[in-house]
């Protein structure tokens, strides 16, 4: 006797999961493929790390989409829409079929839903995230440079003969940057959307979605930062060639010292912005700052040495007039080297 009851309540068990999937496949009455609209509210950005390709963030990601099979008469119910949220929300979808999107690209601090149905079986469905996502950064034009980062929406179930992420005027409508996104070294500028898809383990297109947040670079303390210490290391030792008196022992004191301070700089530097490329800005900066420092050393063993000049110059005044000449050409050269690889930069990469 006791063993017909459990095969009984068995079967009633295996019943009741069979339904429950059944009544949570995409509704049978819906087109296929069944298009899910996608709105992404940008609230907040916290942190932007483009050294490793993070940002702090909190958003709000929207769906939308028609199931038949929830369509209601409001003058019955007696409202124009059902709205659950929090733990209603969870219980509710845990009984409804549901697109099955994630965002792709978000470690989750903190999550929060709300559920609204209408009368003509809309669901729009609203989970507000909060984490750290994993975006790519493009720092070839640093400081220059704007960045779009990426929110990921993706379907891991469905594919693209299932459903399609759509994003129509309605969502376009709910979009965008909240006024609290300010960021100190950083101007928001917009947010773009484009769709594509994933190639799935087993053949299949999955549909995906990016909202892209455009942030442009405030460039001028970034410059601030590079060019004045460069300048200063430069600085000392060129007046101490062209503008004093000093031996030549002096200045080779005084171009050692500035070697070193550069080599302290190109360290900071690294430290600073370790994820620029190899051809960056600063690299550049660098690269230049040496091959004034080689230049200005050969001139002081050279035409700065009175030994020197008197041994292989006969006309003593030629080398007063190239000394004369090299006191602002030099580093007027310097500054025009640095001016314009900085507007290569800024306006070609």
């Amino acid at each position: 006797m006791m063993r017909h009851i459990l095969t009984l309540l068995l079967l009633i068990f295996v019943s009741e999961g069979v339904l429950h999937a059944e009544e949570l496949q995409i509704p049978e009455n819906a087109p296929r493929p069944l298009k899910v609209g996608v709105a992404v509210t940008v609230n907040n950005i916290s942190k932007i790390n483009d050294q490793v390709g993070t940002m702090e963030a909190e958003v709000d990601v929207q769906l939308r989409w028609k199931d038949p099979d929830l369509v209601f008469d409001s003058r019955v119910v007696g409202m124009n829409r059902m709205e659950f949220n929090h733990e209603s929300a969870e219980k509710k979808l845990a009984g409804i079929w549901t697109p099955a999107l994630t965002v792709a690209n978000v470690t989750m601090q903190s999550t929060e839903k709300g559920l609204f149905i209408y009368p003509n079986g809309t669901v729009v469905l609203i989970q507000r995230v909060k984490g750290v996502f994993n975006v790519k950064y493009r720092l070839d034009a640093f400081p220059f440079d704007t960045q779009s980062l990426a929110v990921s929406i993706v379907s891991e179930k469905y594919d693209t003969n299932q459903i399609e992420l759509v994003h129509d005027q309605r969502d376009i409508n709910d979009s965008g940057l909240g006024k609290d996104v300010r960021l100190s070294a950083w101007r928001p500028q917009a947010l773009t959307f484009s769709s594509s898809y994933t190639s799935g383990w087993d053949k299949r297109n999955y549909p995906a979605m990016q909202a892209k947040i455009v942030l442009v670079r405030n460039s001028f303390p970034h410059l601030l930062m590079i060019v004045m210490p460069f300048f200063l290391v430069m600085l000392v030792p060129t007046i101490g060639m062209f503008y004093t008196k000093l031996g030549i022992q002096f200045r080779l004191n005084f171009w050692a010292g500035s070697v070193l301070a550069l080599i302290a700089l190109s360290f900071t530097y690294a430290q600073r912005y370790s994820g620029l490329p190899p051809d960056s800005i600063i690299t550049q900066v660098i690269v230049i700052g040496a091959g004034y420092q080689t230049l200005m050393t050969v001139l002081t063993v050279t035409l700065f040495d009175q030994d020197y000049t008197d041994r292989y110059f006969s006309n003593t005044v030629l080398v007063q007039e190239i000394i004369i000449y090299l006191r602002w050409a030099i580093p007027l050269g310097l500054a025009g080297l640095i001016l314009s690889r900085i507007m290569l930069t800024a306006y070609i990469v």
